[in-house]
């Protein structure tokens, strides 16, 4: 199998429901010709195998405050990208087998522990297709929920045998870059000096930490020299960085259907997103005059405002067009990756970008 990453044409992809996207290079049908079919069932059956893992996972049953809201996050119709990512590469290294799986499960479980956190801190109500936890308890419950998660993710990464203390340092040293990228992303809200490269360097921490422990992680259980560590660190750094700017847009451009998850909420919190800080630098005044004359507007009208807006002003093009720069990017560091696991992780690309949700 050959997969090259390469421009998708523009009018690949019609869509009547919603705004994502007619005129888009970036988010392609699911089942896209750039992704072959035996990939995607090989993803399809790494997901079902991940997500009968997490939902069945071995909770204790008290005290139910605790555990019921855990079994519930684990529930959610969730992606498992992460871990999928995780055992792509560890494959591609020839990881044994119960190091990859206790580690692609550690790192899920702290994913999930940065969502519910992420969900109190921007009071979202839906994610994975259901209410999120402090919706369907409350806050205090969402706050243990999201602490349990975390240690259960310190538990399932002390499990793995093979260079397990270097494995469990760049695990702990990723959760806390996580850490800091949120707490960026909270300062930067309503900051209007926040620059492009300020949000990308919020990025890498919030969003491309998690992916490159997705890529090192293996590298060390396969015990690869540092400059293959560092280079697999920059691949999550990069598609990091071109996956957020993809959920930027789709924040505004899908629907909460397709995403699973609450829409809107970064535009009610006044975050800086790629394509606010894109309008910001292409057309200042006119984005200003639309966030004033918008600002009492309901959500449903703001946003579509605001798609009208970045389609005709080129702001949306160019935002897509910076994605694909990182996604490119990401294919480059792929080079210290042998084949054909080469080739699956450049197709895993592809399948992120085809993403809609």
């Amino acid at each position: 199998m050959s997969v090259v990453l390469k421009p998708i044409h523009r009018n690949a992809w019609k869509r009547s429901k919603t705004w994502c996207l007619p005129n888009c290079n970036l988010l392609v049908p699911w089942r896209s010709s750039l992704v072959a079919d035996d990939f995607l069932q090989k993803i399809a059956e790494l997901q079902k195998r991940l997500d009968g893992q997490l939902k069945n996972y071995p909770f204790p049953q008290q005290p139910e405050y605790l555990y019921d809201p855990l079994r519930y996050v684990l529930a959610g119709s969730a992606k498992r990208l992460r871990p999928v990512l995780l055992t792509l590469t560890g494959q591609a290294f020839g990881v044994d087998e119960d190091d990859l799986q206790h580690a692609a499960l550690a790192v899920e479980l702290l994913h999930n522990f940065t969502l519910v956190h992420d969900d109190i801190m921007d009071d979202d109500l839906l994610r994975h297709g259901q209410p999120t936890v402090q919706k369907k308890w409350d806050n205090a419950t969402a706050i243990l929920a999201g602490d349990g998660l975390f240690v259960e993710a310190q538990r399932a990464i002390t499990r793995v045998r093979n260079n397990a203390q270097r494995v469990c340092t760049v695990f702990n040293d990723g959760a806390l870059a996580v850490c800091v990228g949120q707490a960026y992303d909270k300062e930067y809200e309503e900051n209007q000096t926040i620059t492009l490269n300020d949000y990308l360097h919020m990025t890498e921490k919030k969003t491309g930490a998690m992916l490159s422990l997705c890529m090192e992680i293996p590298a060390l259980l396969a015990n690869q020299e540092e400059a293959v560590c560092s280079q697999l660190r920059k691949f999550g750094y990069d598609i990091g960085k071109g996956f957020q700017i993809q959920d930027d847009i789709l924040e505004i451009f899908s629907d909460a259907d397709e995403m699973g998850k609450s829409l809107g909420s970064d535009v009610i919190a006044e975050k800086q997103t790629a394509l606010s800080l894109m309008a910001r630098k292409m057309a200042p005044e006119q984005w200003s005059e639309l966030w004033q004359r918008s600002g009492e507007q309901p959500i449903d009208e703001k946003l579509a405002a605001m798609r009208t807006f970045f389609e005709d002003t080129g702001v949306y093009a160019e935002t897509i067009a910076m994605a694909e720069e990182y996604f490119n990017n990401a294919v480059e560091d792929l080079a210290v990756i042998p084949d054909p696991g080469r080739e699956e992780l450049v197709a895993f690309i592809n399948f992120v970008k085809s993403r809609n949700y």
